[in-house]
């Protein structure tokens, strides 16, 4: 059976200037297959709805991929043609998200302090999905059958059955203060996917504000074969990652932290190894 556990804690620096958190993530398990998805909004001055932006996306990747995943020819599908199905997939998170930002957005408009924060040039030219611009990053574990899917600037990790640690894909858009968003123009254009024929053991998705606490990504890597160390107890993994995410953003990035992974249990006296 999979399982999956996801943390998240709000950014040291966001504690200080009394901002909220602007992560979000969530898994879904059910028989055969996980779900992991983070998000992180942008917090900028133009998406100052980010919060919300970045929960929609995990709560819309979620309900979407379950949809597919329960589909009965679904795995035969994916097989013979992976990356025709994965451009869907990343095409319709897109479509629902903006949806249900818009949906969001009428049951929800502006406040008169947000109102207060743009000039009427501003809020004439500031597209409505802007503000609510997000990351998202999604692992999915199936039967026989792995991918992911990225939007932005993240970790996605995998552990393999044989104990390698490795990153598959990365976005190639985001660099310094750029990350690719949802709330693109193009979008589409910039989502990065992954597939493989095989079940890993773990896969991992994290925001930035993890991968920023680390001096280098040996140590990152590392830190997730920690990690995969301790998932014979969930509740105690998940609150050892709490623990160490406040640390790490108290220490080192200042920003929020969120992982979310899906996992096989690990057979005894196998080794990890990283590269």
């Amino acid at each position: 059976m999979i399982r999956g556990i996801h943390a998240t804690v709000i950014g040291d620096s966001h504690i200080r200037r009394h901002i909220v958190c602007q992560d979000s993530s969530g898994v879904y398990v059910d028989g055969d297959y996980g779900i992991a998805v983070v998000a992180d909004g942008h917090g900028s001055a133009k998406h100052f709805r980010s919060d919300v932006g970045a929960r929609i996306a995990v709560r819309i990747s979620i309900e979407l991929l379950k949809k597919y995943m329960n589909q009965a020819d679904f795995a035969g599908q994916f097989r013979q043609h992976p990356d025709f199905i994965l451009r869907q997939m990343e095409k319709q998170i897109l479509m629902k998200w903006r949806e249900a930002v818009e949906e969001y957005h009428r049951e929800n408009p502006l406040t008169e302090e947000e109102k207060g924060k743009l000039t009427e040039e501003e809020r004439a030219r500031l597209k409505t999905v802007t503000i609510y611009g997000s990351t998202v990053l999604i692992a999915v574990m199936g039967d026989g059958f792995s991918y992911g899917l990225l939007l932005g600037d993240g970790g996605f990790v995998v552990l393999s059955r044989e104990g390698r640690i490795f990153i598959p894909v990365e976005d190639p858009n985001s660099h310094a203060n750029y990350t690719s968003s949802l709330c693109n123009t193009n979008a589409c254009l910039y989502f990065q996917h992954w597939f493989s024929p095989d079940r890993p053991r773990a896969m991992f998705v994290s925001t930035d504000g993890l991968y920023k606490s680390f001096a280098s990504e040996e140590d990152f890597l590392k830190y997730h074969g920690l990690i995969s160390r301790m998932l014979d107890d969930e509740d105690k993994a998940k609150k050892s990652l709490k623990r160490n995410f406040e640390k790490r953003t108290r220490e080192g990035s200042g920003d929020d932290i969120s992982i979310a992974l899906v996992f096989e249990e690990e057979p005894e006296g196998e080794a990890v190894e990283e590269s």
